[in-house]
């Protein structure tokens, strides 16, 4: 699997050769870590630089030769480096890791889909973002763009573009797509349908229908059902097992959680009950039961609320805590 890295040999205005250096160094780590990956170190006046129309240094390139179209544009330091990690771990495995259900919606795509993430170094949210972009590319190689622009490098594209909020992404440059803040999955597939697929309507007003359902207490749910101060104690009653995840937008940790949770919702379907709450939108039941940080997991056996789990953990970790009141 191939990592380039392209840098120019004179450095131009907004440029800086650390960062060059920097990326070249990040890449031969990646490299020595494992022998699958194969570092490359090129100019811009190299064949592929044309090819790929790159014309920022540094650009570091994942996956090229297998396929894949991801791109960094400016130096991907501090809290976006974990992000390069984890694209280059999930092109060798050659898996999105994507849910289900967003693969299925990607496969109605019929343009090619340029997805532009601006990004700032010290930002969990934008490593998010970054990560998100990146999935969406590895799961339709050849179709789909995932390009991250570190947005002080690339400040004059910044002030064009108007962006004032950081992550700020953009489809196809079309500036009626932007999305700025916390990039959530719901948000990045409606824009990504919106500009990608020639259906669009039909598609979307699908999507529309499918939250509508989720709404509904149906028997023996396989994905998390939408609670609201209308539904709340009605769902606490119908489910022997309930678990119900406390989140709001504006919470990147809880953009690690909700996979997790659709997850655990289909392998115990029947057993445990998974829920998600808005807490901006249903204030009075998050100060009824005094949730002061998110995401916290509050776990209901026959209608008694018996766990607080606090915090974002790995999936194996949160289903061992869970599986602990199934007894």
């Amino acid at each position: 699997m191939d990592v380039k890295v392209f840098t120019r040999d004179v450095i131009i205005k907004g440029e800086n050769l650390e960062y060059a250096q920097f990326s070249k160094g990040l890449v031969k780590e990646l490299s020595q870590i494992s022998n699958k990956i194969k570092a490359e170190y090129l100019s811009f006046g190299d064949e592929v630089a044309k090819k790929l129309d790159l014309s920022f240094s540094p650009t570091i390139v994942i996956g090229e030769n297998s396929g894949y179209s991801i791109q960094y544009w400016g130096v991907p330091a501090g809290q976006v480096a974990s992000s390069v990690i984890e694209t280059t771990t999930l092109v060798s495995q050659r898996k999105s890791g994507l849910h289900k259900s967003l693969k299925e919606k990607l496969k109605s795509l019929d343009k090619n889909v340029l997805i532009e993430t601006y990004f700032s170094l010290d930002s969990p949210a934008s490593s998010q973002a970054i990560l998100l972009g990146n999935r969406m590319a590895i799961e339709l190689p050849g179709r789909i763009l995932s390009r991250s622009l570190e947005a002080e490098e690339l400040a004059e594209k910044v002030k064009i573009l108007n962006i004032r909020t950081l992550p700020s992404v953009f489809i196809n440059e079309n500036q009626d797509s932007l999305i700025s803040g916390l990039i959530t999955e719901e948000k990045l597939i409606y824009q990504i349908i919106l500009h990608g697929a020639s259906n669009k309507e039909a598609i979307l007003a699908q999507m529309e229908e499918e939250e509508k359902k989720k709404k509904i207490l149906v028997q023996s749910p396989d994905y998390p059902v939408i609670l609201s101060t209308s539904n709340f104690d009605e769902a606490i009653k119908k489910y022997p097992y309930l678990v119900i995840d406390f989140w709001a937008e504006w919470c990147t940790p809880c953009l690690m959680v909700h996979p997790i949770i659709e997850n655990l919702a289909k392998k115990y379907k029947g057993k445990i009950a998974f829920a998600k709450l808005d807490i901006d939108q249903n204030r009075e039941i998050a100060e009824r039961f005094s949730i002061m940080s998110i995401p916290t997991l509050l776990v209901f056996k026959n209608g008694q609320n018996v766990d607080s789990i606090l915090g974002a953990m790995p999936e194996n970790v949160l289903e061992e805590k869970i599986r602990n009141h199934l007894a």
